[in-house]
């Protein structure tokens, strides 16, 4: 068995090309020479990664060794732009006109007559009102065709409290007085109620329908507010349509007899006395 192994042996290498094998020392000489190029790669990659790292911190704002900039830095904030407020730079402002201005439409209780503003001896009667207004003959007036209504009343608000009513009495000897006030939406619809009301009693002057025979006369205009009617109605009336902005006050005065120049006196100072409570208690006037 060895004798085949060493026959094996022996022409393998006989096979192999002639080689020739470095002496000891120069296989050790060249180990030296790679531990010195390895060694020399080493510091390099460490010159570089040091000059990379210091670029970094160079370029954040920083130094080497300080904490990183991205995780303190606060986030920029942006100015808003803030707008004038001097007058000169401020949109103008168009008030509307009287005719168009708005009211708030609530009629208060302080926009009231008080008792004591006909006599001492008148006290607000409690209760609902059961009496008739004007506006049955004039609706009888309609009917007959003497009159088509024009122009139209305005829409009302809708509002609450836009609407009070007040009954004065004194005794069936002394007048009697029906305040009506209500608050519209402006000047112009309160405007529209009084033209509304001239317009009836200029075409229903007078109306007779079976037993009802009544007479309407325009006898007093511009007494008080910013417009206002007196007038007559027969037989022991006298109204008073009067405007203050966007209420409309009505008064309606009863007298156990026709009704004198004394009495007229007192309807138009009985009127400004309304338009006074109205302005002092609202914001029409």
């Amino acid at each position: 068995m060895r004798d085949d192994i060493s026959q094996q042996l022996d022409g393998f290498g006989a096979d192999m090309p002639a080689m020739t094998w470095a002496s000891p020392e120069e296989i050790r000489g060249r180990g030296e020479r790679r531990r010195r190029v390895r060694a020399v790669g080493m510091t390099a990659a460490g010159v570089v990664t040091a000059v990379l790292v210091a670029g970094t911190a160079f370029a954040l704002g920083g130094r080497p060794g300080e904490p990183d900039p991205t995780m303190t830095a606060r986030p920029t904030i942006t100015a808003v732009p803030q707008l004038s407020t001097s007058p000169s730079a401020r949109p103008a402002l168009t008030s509307p006109s009287p005719e168009e201005a708005p009211f708030d439409t609530v009629i208060p209780l302080a926009a009231m007559l008080r008792a004591a503003d006909v006599s001492p001896a008148h006290r607000v009667q409690s209760g609902e009102y059961m009496g008739e207004s004007y506006r049955y003959v004039t609706g009888l007036c309609q009917e007959k065709g003497q009159w088509d209504g024009t122009p139209a009343r305005p829409q009302s608000t809708g509002e609450r409290d836009s609407f009070r009513r007040l009954v004065l009495e004194a005794g069936p000897e002394t007048v009697n007085v029906v305040q009506e006030v209500k608050g519209y939406a402006s000047a112009r619809s309160a405007g529209e109620l009084i033209a509304h009301e001239r317009a009836g009693f200029e075409h229903c002057a007078v109306v007779d329908h079976g037993e009802t025979h009544v007479e309407f006369e325009i006898i007093a205009t511009g007494f008080a507010g910013d417009e206002a009617l007196l007038v007559r109605m027969t037989p022991r009336t006298l109204l008073v349509l009067v405007r203050a902005g966007a209420v409309y006050a009505e008064l309606a005065l009863w007298f156990p007899t026709a009704p004198g120049p004394d009495d007229v006196a007192f309807a138009q100072d009985l009127a400004e006395k309304a338009v006074a409570r109205i302005c002092a208690a609202t914001t029409a006037c």
